[in-house]
């Protein structure tokens, strides 16, 4: 567990605990001060919040260069080479999100490189369909790269450092026969 997990669940229980009262008693908060408090301790926490996901992502990116990952541009995380090759990256503004959110391919080998021009580290992976792939996580300037043999039908693609995927960084890779 790091400070944005301590900070995230402490907001969390915050706003539980705000909204939780507002419904309780009408017309709350019920003075100026009140209100003020509410609103100053709801943005320290959301700015706790965001404040150290930053952190966290600049020790993870620390970690990354200096814990023996391959570095950008070595090739695939997993197999070898493949047939189709599928572009995506992320948000360069630092925003968990892909450029794009679907994808299409061919039933076959395929190679799907994300580049990484964001401050934030990111991976591309992949699961559906028996798939479960990871590449590389990569900071700014880095490719991450995963290989799979694709079988027809739909697969998620997403980026698996921390909560990216649950921030909305991910999208659908529909595969046709």
């Amino acid at each position: 567990m790091n400070a944005f997990h301590v900070v995230g669940a402490l907001l969390a229980i915050w706003a539980v605990t705000v909204a939780f009262v507002g419904i309780r008693r009408e017309g709350f908060p019920r003075s100026a001060r009140s209100a003020t408090l509410v609103g100053v301790v709801s943005v320290l926490l959301a700015m706790g919040a965001v404040g150290s996901a930053i952190g966290v992502g600049i020790s993870e990116e620390d970690k990354g260069e200096n814990g023996g990952e391959k570095a950008a541009g070595e090739g695939p995380a997993r197999g070898g080479a493949a047939g189709q090759k599928l572009q995506l990256a992320a948000d360069p503004s630092g925003q968990l999100k892909f450029d794009k959110t679907s994808l299409q391919a061919k039933a076959g080998k395929a190679t799907i490189d994300m580049k990484n021009p964001s401050p934030v580290q990111h991976d591309i992976s992949i699961e559906g369909g028996g798939v479960d792939e990871h590449g590389k996580k990569v900071t700014k300037g880095g490719t991450s790269t995963v290989s799979v043999d694709l079988k027809p039908g739909s697969y998620t693609f997403y980026c698996s450092v921390d909560a990216h995927r649950q921030g909305g960084m991910k999208g659908t890779l529909k595969v046709a026969g």
